[in-house]
């Protein structure tokens, strides 16, 4: 896993150090082998995970999932375009209600807020499906802002969250 790590940092590092005329992508990654930016709720578990060994999960008494929060600080380039998220998600039973939630925070307020509904992927219980979000930027982030990114369950079945990605573009 720290392997993966290494490279998946590399590969970041890389992909930042390009020219101003090239397209600039950097991606995070978590699949909670390693917890890195992520809350310390007690919501991991090994019932279910898309890969390794960990996942996250939410359900009626736990509607929030483990939330990935990451200071604009950390960016090299803040005049993005846009952010993509990602996570894979998997319930037992058809029908889940969530989203996958993308904040940006200034002063602990929501500046931006988007959500993508779960509900309209993942229709087959037992099967982990990819759900993305994608915000285009309006203006440019500040170093005192604050991203997070997380699973909201808006139902009462559990729900299991994985391989949570940013993109920025």
């Amino acid at each position: 896993m720290k392997k993966v790590l290494y490279i998946a940092s590399l590969t970041i590092l890389c992909l930042g150090c390009g020219s101003k005329e090239e397209k600039q992508i950097s991606v995070y990654n978590n699949d909670f082998e390693v917890m890195g930016n992520w809350s310390t709720r007690d919501q991991l578990t090994t019932e279910a995970s898309h890969s390794g060994t960990f996942s996250t999960f939410t359900d009626s008494a736990s509607v929030f999932s483990q939330t990935m929060v990451a200071s604009c600080k950390q960016l090299k380039n803040k005049l993005l375009k846009s952010i993509t998220a990602n996570v894979w998600v998997m319930s037992k039973l058809q029908n889940a209600k969530g989203k996958l939630v993308l904040s940006i925070d200034k002063n602990d307020k929501s500046v931006v807020w988007q959500g993508s509904d779960v509900q309209n992927t993942v229709k087959v219980p037992n099967k982990w499906e990819l759900v993305q979000l994608k915000i285009d930027l309006k203006e440019p982030l500040t170093e005192d802002m604050v991203l997070k990114l997380y699973g909201l369950n808006e139902g009462k079945s559990k729900v299991y969250w994985d391989d949570f990605s940013l993109t920025f573009e």
